[in-house]
């Protein structure tokens, strides 16, 4: 499988779906969310109002795994290799699809991306 950002450019668009999300104190953070196949494996990338990737998560045979773009790069929880939420979070849905939602646990400057299949 080929996972080269550059190779992006001829994945097939599914659906973009802006999606601005409030957080708990009412700031917007302006997520983009962009669903694209590539290879035939399902993609979706998130970037922030600023344009840069937070992260893309890829989904083939019931199997998801976070690639490793943008910088930082994200911590993802995954279904199969859970992560420990920061403590006293604030929680905000990215993205909610047909196989999986995504949703952004938030404290201060740490974050955790958790993946919940549907």
């Amino acid at each position: 499988m080929n996972t080269n950002v550059a190779d992006i450019d001829e994945a097939v668009p599914i659906e973009a779906c802006p999606r601005p999300q409030p957080d708990a104190s009412g700031a917007t953070h302006d997520w983009r969310v962009r669903e694209y196949q590539d290879g035939g494996v399902d993609h979706v990338e998130v970037r922030d109002g600023t344009g840069r990737v937070q992260l893309v998560i890829a989904y083939a045979a019931g199997v998801f795994w976070a690639l490793h773009v943008g910088f930082p790069t994200a911590r993802v929880s995954l279904p199969n290799w859970r992560l420990k939420l920061p403590e006293g979070a604030s929680a905000t849905e990215v993205y909610a699809g047909t196989r999986f939602s995504l949703t952004r646990f938030s404290r201060g400057e740490e974050a955790v991306w958790r993946i919940q299949p549907a």
